[in-house]
This record gives C-alpha cells, structure tokens and sequence, in this order.
C-alpha cells in the first residue's frame, strides 16, 4: 500500500522563506508538442517555490497560454529560432519569461490569451523581444496568505 502523494516541500531560507530557485532556463523547437514539457517545469518550480493548490495549476494554464501564443508567433513568421523560457523565484514570488523571435510579424496579441493569463498570474506584461523583435511575455506570482501559512494534520 503506497502513501498519499504529497507535493515536493518547497525549499527553505533564512526565516523560513522559500530560498531562491533558478535561474531555470528551457529553449525548445517552436512546436506546440513542446510546451507540454515547459508546462511540467514550470509547474514544478512553482511548488518548490512554495505555491499551492489552484497558484501551481494557474502556473500550468498560465504558462501554457503563453507558451502556445510564442509557437503560434514563431510559426506564423517562419522563425526558426528557439522559443526560451526562464523562471526565477525569490521570496516566494515566481517569475515566468516566455521569449520568442518572431520579429514584428503584425500578429495581435490573442485577446481570449491575454484575459486567461491575467486571470491566473498577479502580473502580465507583453512588450518586444530582446533587441525589439519578437515577444516576450512575464509572468508574475506572488505568495497568497494560503501559500505562506503551513497546514498541519494531528495524528
């Protein structure tokens, strides 16, 4: 008989705060099929970051979104270049950069996209990508009351 699965203890600090994690930096082929893995590692690093509960799984929808929209720039424009995601967490707080190279390729920003990913992170913001083309988009999460107190169970 196995145990109750439990989510990974987010490592420690000085004081008891989530210690920083990261840089963590994935680049992957511009293919919908890989943003599946940069979902998965992101949502890790939010739990090892110390979120909890709908915060990770507004991490996995979040980042997907994101993720998707720099495939979808990239294959619209012929870019061959890799799509590049960098999560950083310091104090709790988690932040997702989703970097493509698609160039200024007259694409909108998705709308529907934008309204899910403000609805799931504290901060959203899409500018130009390094060096003016392409796209970046970060990400933000912020500790909740419910992610920074500790639940205990009697036995």
């Amino acid at each position: 008989m196995t145990g109750p699965v439990t989510s990974p203890t987010p490592a420690r600090g000085p004081g008891g705060a989530p210690a920083p994690l990261g840089p963590v930096v994935l680049r992957f082929s511009a293919l919908p099929e890989h943003v599946r893995i940069a979902r998965l590692v992101t949502t890790s690093l939010a739990r090892r970051a110390g979120l909890v509960g709908g915060d990770v799984e507004g991490v996995r929808l979040a980042v997907g979104e994101a993720c998707g929209r720099a495939v979808q720039r990239s294959e619209s424009a012929g870019a061959a270049e890799l799509v590049e995601v960098t999560a950083t967490s310091r104090g709790g707080e988690l932040v997702v950069q989703v970097v493509d190279h698609a160039g200024d390729d007259g694409l909108e920003t998705e709308e529907v996209a934008m309204l899910l990913m403000e609805g799931l992170a504290d901060e959203v913001a899409v500018t130009a990508g390094p060096g003016g083309p392409g796209g970046t988009t970060r990400l933000t999460w912020r500790p909740s009351a419910a992610s920074s107190s500790t639940t205990t169970s009697g036995t």
